[in-house]
């Protein structure tokens, strides 16, 4: 529990002094926060119990200003989560050195920093600015993107707006008062100094425009402070300003480092070629004039255009970390330092031809530095496409009526940001649907691509869900908001994918550990190189001495030699590749399965995947579709059939219970209803309904349920009831809801929980595969049987009556026994099941997306209101999700196979440039790298990295046969066995056996896919 004192501060007289009292405070271990107001003349002070109120007042006091406390109280400490984009980061040096500077910051707790997306996602209690500060002190920039309060109330939104034209506390006070007396706001603060107003408001109760409007009807401006918009998230995403920066950057190094190059290595070669002479021209003693133009070129080159790199370096001196920036920077300063020396020995000792300077190197270096940088930033860029598109789904304006309830009344566009809960938003064919709610006119079909992965589009209709994000194909729509900001369906998204993309996989812990260790490794490396070659030199008689350290005219050993092969050790070692091998993979394959309906929660759980050789269903929600929808009748008697279906629909109306409302969707689908009247209706628990109805005069008394309350009621025509119970068809699997009116027996309904469209094709799909498919269902033994037949599940490995408990239990003793579990649920009732398993899946509809015990969650694009109709789905051949669970655990594989491929390219790549820098070459064969080379070959090892996770891009979802039919299995199991929860006799596949299509299609992978 922390504590808030308040401050009264005398002698504040500007911003200054404001500024001196909170540095003043936030020295003092122990204070989390501080705000210190001129105007009125208080500080509040957030800080731990164990600093005393006397401490703080006698550190203003050593400033010079008075201080007395004003009250102190505990207060409870508000954890916020806040997402910081960082920008100048290189490698895993970079993220570990900026991961530390925040982990040092009082109030942090937890800290998650990724490379590639360039955010940090930082849980802290102290304030949001400490954060900025904290990676700015580091070197590198941060902008806040937001900051979101982790304990506010479901309903609550905070907004904070800026307000021009306060002069005084009277204004700030009177702003306070008139928003605090509009129904639903919960806390409103002004801060007259920063000019800003954070509010907390219930939007069910009010809105954004209402809160202006009240401000602005106080005489002042108000307008919303946004950190960062859509479109600022989308340039950081796409890298923009990196992929200019580096553009731009090679683009000058190449104009004013290749006149060197020219000079070096081009000039020469002509005038060889066309027997030019060319004589040196002497400006001084020793100094001539090409090696006063290169000075020039390279000095402006070293200290102007790479100025960035010298400015990271410090400050990665400054908090002891190594970094990409450092290794280039000592490089290039030591030729630099080099070439200097040997321009003022020459001028010394009066040279006669000019001094053997390095400049064509160090500039070199840096155009395929910069070259290098341009290319990983356009192709990091492309990584995050994926969010980027999600992120553009949201439009910047929309259309809404300013009378919602008259669909006739006057439209006005305003900004997205403004939208609050109630507005009628008009949807014109092609506009983007900027919030979700319910479509209250109209009829059309929505583009829901992005958003499920589903290309068909989908039919709304009156009453249908909207949701943000989709867009409007057909014809006008006019949608209801239900529900805004990050709360919305699309906003969640988003969060799961950043989520996910800015974790870090457990094999990035090998990365890191080798980064943290590499630069200063590297550095000794060639500092040995060096000394190696010097004494080897230095001891071998003059005829014994490599020919590449000795000038072929005069046959002096070239010492500017021995430091090219130093610096290009430092050059080649390429840190970068090991850092980005992880984060690349990550973000294309979490972003490539977001856009196919498959929201993987984090970088951890693609590995998890890769090892997955056990899918366990649940079947209610997985394998049918958990809902009960008329799958067959049969009246019989001479009373109209419309006349009962309009009886049944009546009285079942306002039932909740799943038989009743299958009831209602089937009557209104098969025929025009007749208006019953209802004068009485009982419910008997657990056999049905009683009812008492009337239509034209004619009184009905009904009775409506199963067998058991045929048997208690008195039946006319019994012959006739048990006749039709001798035909019922599935009597194990389906429901009957009989029909008794005025005790004559009228006939049944059946009522079938239909198998999903995809779920038997993916059941065969998976066994191909290799993979062992198991189902666990709380139904009764008869229904996991037919269901599991139907599917192609062998029976030895269904588990019936099983209660939440006996499902984890089977997936523990699953695992206990070698298996890797995949457990597929609804991740309500199965969430024991999904913790338990090593990869849990959820197939979620709507908004349910938000299932915290599932690692990967399926979007299907069937919703609830889309089989009002009481059809069957696969009438419409949409996908029912269950599809998904195939393509999740390929992309997962997949993208893992990636990080590994990745990282054998970086390691290899260090593994074999070192020791040819080093000059192992040279002895044997004469060969070495020269420090441009190496400088190309660092630029290609990062490149090849980013390229080869692009490679995901091309994924495709699995396709799958659905017009395959189960094969007929032999194995045979009894209900016993069905229900003992017992998994010694499961029928296990061995994962290393799959189909013969399988190992023949293998053959035909890339080598180095198959090498894992």
């Amino acid at each position: 529990m922390s504590v808030r004192t308040s401050l009264h501060i005398d002698g504040m007289t500007c911003s200054a002094c404001t500024a001196a009292v909170e540095d003043c405070l936030r020295q003092i271990d122990g204070v989390e926060a501080v705000q210190v107001a001129l105007i009125t003349e208080e500080a509040l002070v957030e800080h731990s119990h164990t600093v005393q109120t006397s401490a703080l007042q006698h550190a203003v006091e050593d400033i010079g200003f008075g201080a007395s406390v004003i009250a102190s109280e505990n207060a409870a400490t508000e954890i916020r989560t806040s997402y910081v984009t960082i920008g100048g980061m290189t490698c895993s040096s970079c993220v570990n050195a900026v991961t530390d500077a925040l982990k040092k910051v009082d109030g942090v707790r937890a800290v998650q920093v990724s490379l590639l997306t360039e955010q940090a996602t930082v849980t802290h209690t102290c304030e949001a600015s400490r954060l900025c500060e904290a990676v700015e002190d580091c070197g590198f920039e941060a902008n806040l993107l937001e900051t979101k309060n982790e304990q506010a109330i479901n309903d609550n939104e905070s907004l904070t707006l800026k307000i021009y034209g306060m002069t005084c506390s009277n204004c700030s006070n009177s702003i306070e008062d008139a928003v605090m007396k509009l129904d639903g706001v919960v806390s409103c603060q002004v801060a007259l100094a920063t000019e800003e107003a954070r509010i907390v408001y219930d939007t069910n109760r009010t809105g954004i425009r209402k809160i202006m409007e009240v401000i602005e009807d106080c005489g002042f401006d108000a307008i919303l402070n946004s950190n960062l918009d859509s479109a600022s998230q989308l340039e950081l995403l796409l890298k923009v300003r990196d992929v200019a920066y580096w553009r731009q950057t090679f683009l000058k190094m190449v104009a004013f480092g290749f006149p060197i190059f020219f000079r070096h290595h081009i000039w020469p070669l002509i005038a060889m070629i066309l027997h030019i002479h060319w004589t040196p021209i002497v400006l001084y003693h020793g100094l001539f004039l090409e090696t006063l133009f290169e000075f020039c070129l390279g000095s402006y080159i070293q200290f102007w255009l790479a100025r960035r790199f010298y400015i990271n370096s410090y400050k990665a001196i400054r908090h002891r970390n190594g970094t990409m920036d450092l290794l280039i920077c000592v490089s290039t300063t030591t030729v630099y330092v080099y070439s200097t020396c040997s321009i003022l020995n020459a001028i010394f000792h009066d040279a006669q031809k000019p001094a053997s300077v390095l400049f064509d190197t160090s500039a070199m270096l840096f155009i395929f530095v910069s070259l290098g940088k341009w290319i990983e930033s356009k192709a990091k860029g492309n990584t995050s496409t994926a969010l980027s598109k999600l992120l553009s789904l949201t439009p910047s304006m929309c259309t809404i009526l300013e009378n919602p309830d008259d669909l006739n009344s006057t439209q006005k566009e305003i900004s997205t940001d403004l939208l609050q809960k109630n507005d009628v938003v008009v949807l014109h064919p092609g506009g983007k649907v900027p919030a979700d709610g319910e479509c209250v006119y109209g009829s059309s079909e929505v583009d829901e691509a992005l958003l499920t992965g589903e290309s068909v589009p989908v039919v709304k209709r009156i009453g249908s869900k909207l949701y943000g994000g989709s867009i409007n194909v057909a014809s006008p729509l006019y949608m209801r908001v239900e529900v805004i900001g990050e709360k919305t369906h699309l906003s969640q998204i988003v969060k799961l994918v950043r989520d996910a993309q800015i974790t870090k996989a457990p094999v990035q812990k090998f990365a890191d550990v080798i980064a943290g260790k590499f630069v200063i490794t590297i550095l000794v490396l060639s500092l040995l190189t060096f000394t190696f070659w010097c004494v080897y030199i230095f001891c071998q008689p003059a005829d014994k001495v490599p020919a590449f350290f000795v000038d072929s005219d005069t046959g002096n050993i070239v010492f500017s030699r021995i430091l090219q092969i130093a610096i290009s050790v430092v050059v080649v070692a390429c840190p970068c590749a090991l850092g980005l091998a992880a984060p690349t993979a990550v973000m294309v394959g979490t972003g490539v399965g977001a856009t196919n309906g498959i929201l993987i929660k984090g970088a951890d759980i693609l590995e998890k995947a890769s090892g997955i050789n056990c899918v366990v269903f649940d079947k209610t929600g997985t394998i049918t579709s958990g809902k009960m929808r008329v799958s067959n009748y049969h009246f019989i008697g001479d009373m109209d059939e419309k006349l009962v279906w309009s009886i049944v629909h009546a009285i079942e109306y306002d039932s909740e219970h799943p038989v009743g409302k299958a009831l209602v969707l089937g009557a209104t689908a098969r025929t025009s209803l007749l208006a019953v009247e209802v004068t009485k209706v009982h419910n008997i628990v657990g056999l049905g309904l009683e009812a008492q109805t009337r239509l034209d005069g004619q009184d009905y008394n009904v009775a409506i349920g199963n067998g058991q309350l045929m048997k208690e009621k008195k039946i006319d025509n019994s012959a006739d009831f048990l006749d039709c119970c001798k035909r019922l068809n599935n009597p194990h699997i389906s429901t009957f809801s009989h029909i008794l009116v005025n005790d004559k027996y009228i006939g049944y309904v059946e009522l079938a929980d239909t198998l999903k469209s995809d779920a038997a094709s993916t059941v065969s799909a998976l066994i191909d595969r290799g993979f062992t498919v198991a189902m666990v269902t709380g139904d009764n033994v008869q229904t996991a049987r037919a269901v599991a037949q139907a599917v192609g599940i062998p029976l030895m490995n269904v588990f019936a009556q099983a209660q939440p408990d006996d499902k984890l239990r089977v997936v523990d003793q699953m695992q206990k026994h070698g298996l890797k579990v995949a457990f597929v649920g609804d991740g309500i009732n199965d969430a024991p099941a999904l913790i338990q398993a090593d990869l849990g899946m959820a197939i979620a509809t709507g908004t349910d997306i938000a299932i915290e015990a599932a690692d990967v969650v399926l979007l299907s694009s069937v919703q609830p209101d889309d089989d009002d109709d009481g059809i069957a789905l696969q009438e419409y051949g949409r996908k029912d999700g269950t599809a998904g669970i195939l393509a999740a655990l390929d992309i997962s594989q997949r993208t893992f196979r990636s990080i590994k491929v990745n990282f054998v390219l970086a390691v290899v790549y260090n593994l074999i440039m070192l020791p040819i820098a080093m000059g192992l070459l040279i002895i044997p064969c004469g060969l070495t790298m020269n420090p441009m080379i190496a400088s190309a070959a660092m630029a290609c090892s990062s490149v090849s990295v980013v390229f080869n996770s692009l490679r995901l891009k091309s994924w495709k979802m699995p396709v799958l046969d659905n017009t395959r039919v189960p094969e007929e299995r032999v194995d045979w199991a009894d209900d016993q066995v069905l229900s003992s929860m017992d998994v010694e006799k499961m029928d296990v596949i061995d994962s290393t056996r799959a189909s013969w299509r399988s190992r023949f299609l293998n053959r035909f992978k890339s080598p180095y896919e198959r090498l894992f």
